[in-house]
């Protein structure tokens, strides 16, 4: 039973109003090689992706923005770096994966990568991308 405490008394509107599904689709998974590397969380918007990657904690350290390039005329993608230094490489992931996937990726690093585990992260990501083409497309 609902408590009908939280509706308003008096009826201020006449029109109907429906509810629908949210389009936007949420994805988490791991990233390991032996230990646990990263935890990478996923919200593809229409038009656009948004992909988080760090550890338990949620912190956020590098933003950054990936655009596709025009696939009439060719142009490679851009990306520029929107929050932090971009030490972690999140400008290039931005880049690399809006050329893949033909729409702007948002990139936020809440953790920095040396050069040994930052190829692992793109390649789990990438795997996920092929196994569950749904949650980023």
């Amino acid at each position: 039973m609902m408590d009908n405490s939280i509706f308003p008394s008096k009826k201020t509107s006449t029109r109907n109003i429906q509810y629908r599904k949210s389009n936007w689709k949420i994805h988490e998974f791991e990233i390991w090689s032996g230990e646990r590397i990263c935890k990478v969380s996923s919200l593809c918007m229409k038009g656009s992706l948004l992909i988080w990657i760090g550890e338990q904690q949620l912190r956020l350290a590098n933003v950054a923005l990936g655009m596709p390039g025009s696939r009439e005329v060719g142009e490679g993608s851009a990306a520029t770096a929107l929050l932090g230094e971009d030490e972690a490489g999140a400008a290039n992931l931005a880049r690399r994966l809006a050329t893949r996937l033909h729409r702007p990726v948002y990139i936020c690093m809440g953790k920095t990568f040396d050069r040994f585990t930052s190829p692992l992260v793109e390649k789990g990501i990438a795997m996920e991308i092929k196994q569950h083409p749904n949650y980023f497309i």
